[in-house]
């Protein structure tokens, strides 16, 4: 009985978040319509699971008879376990690396950063700044450890985003809410709609092209505390509870004029609140799957050089 309750009650809570983000997006659809812009919503249509489904799952027949197809849904990125024609996996000495469960109230991160935090995960309604060199990405990377099975992720200030290696990094298309515009002139209701979504997105990836005020800021991070929302900000214009800095980045696979580029060393260190002194790791950013993992503890492939250019004399 308990256990019935305890469901009811988190998909109640679920529908709630869900509602709060799409009045957010409504917001910011009337703005994006005066300058010719449009937010696509089909990502915030609920799609029930086969036991919710009044018709059952995919062949079941309906009321008449007929049979029923199940409601169609976005595929998932390559080399996920359900994508139809999926490459193959990995081999046995390159094993995908997964996050350990994680206590209540706290967040995943990419294993090959939980050095460089307390206990190896984030609180839920912490604020996480990132700055240096690949942000974007190890902003991208983080989001998508935070978002788990059931998170949604709302991201703003990064028109050139690159969905392509979001999906590859395994970003759920479904559960992913994009807001245009970088600032107050694209945007009017920039800051209702960023503390909209604080309200009702787990995740909120906060870009390097979006001009924050230091008081918005803070606005923002005090809504994070109260709903458990985690916001990820490149360079934000105050202080964060955990900062991040990529530093150091290097290019490897390349030969002596042959070869391709496999991955990007990075070392990313750490500083905040509950970490004494500098920790720091070096990662691959992205490997040859297009996700963060560990450095290998010995790989052949070296690094990228520009190579002396002999000239015959005249």
């Amino acid at each position: 009985m308990g256990t019935a309750v305890q469901l009811e009650e988190k998909r109640e809570e679920k529908a709630d978040r869900l509602a709060r983000a799409r009045r957010a997006l409504g917001a910011a659809e009337l703005s994006a319509a005066r300058w010719g812009g449009r937010i696509d919503r089909t990502a915030l249509r609920e799609s029930p699971t086969a036991s919710e489904s009044p018709t059952g799952p995919e062949g079941a027949a309906g009321p008449e008879g007929a049979a029923v197809r199940a409601p169609m849904r976005l595929l998932p990125p390559p080399g996920r376990p359900d994508a139809p024609g999926r490459a193959p996996a990995p081999p046995a000495d390159d094993p995908v690396e997964v996050a350990p469960a994680q206590a209540p109230g706290r967040l995943p991160v990419p294993p090959a950063l939980a050095p460089l935090i307390p206990s190896g995960t984030l609180r839920a309604g912490s604020s996480v700044a990132v700055t240096g060199e690949a942000s974007s990405s190890l902003l991208l990377a983080l989001a998508v450890a935070a978002m788990g099975e059931d998170s949604w992720c709302a991201v703003a200030g990064m028109p050139d985003l690159g969905l392509r290696g979001l999906l590859d990094a395994g970003a759920d298309p479904s559960r992913l809410a994009i807001v245009p515009g970088t600032d107050v002139e694209d945007l009017p209701q920039l800051p209702q709609v960023l503390s909209a979504l604080v309200d009702g997105v787990g995740v909120v990836v906060i870009g390097p092209d979006l001009r924050l005020t230091p008081a918005l800021w803070r606005t923002l991070t005090g809504r994070a505390r109260t709903r458990d929302a985690l916001v990820l900000a490149a360079s934000p214009p105050d202080r964060a509870d955990l900062r991040l800095e990529a530093h150091g980045a290097r290019w490897h696979g390349l030969g002596a004029g042959s070869g391709r580029l496999r991955g990007r060393r990075v070392r990313v260190s750490s500083a905040g609140r509950g970490i004494a002194g500098r920790r720091e790791v070096e990662v691959l950013l992205p490997d040859v799957r297009g996700a963060l993992a560990t450095t290998p503890a010995a790989r052949g492939a070296r690094e990228a050089s520009v190579l002396p250019t002999l000239r015959r004399a005249v």
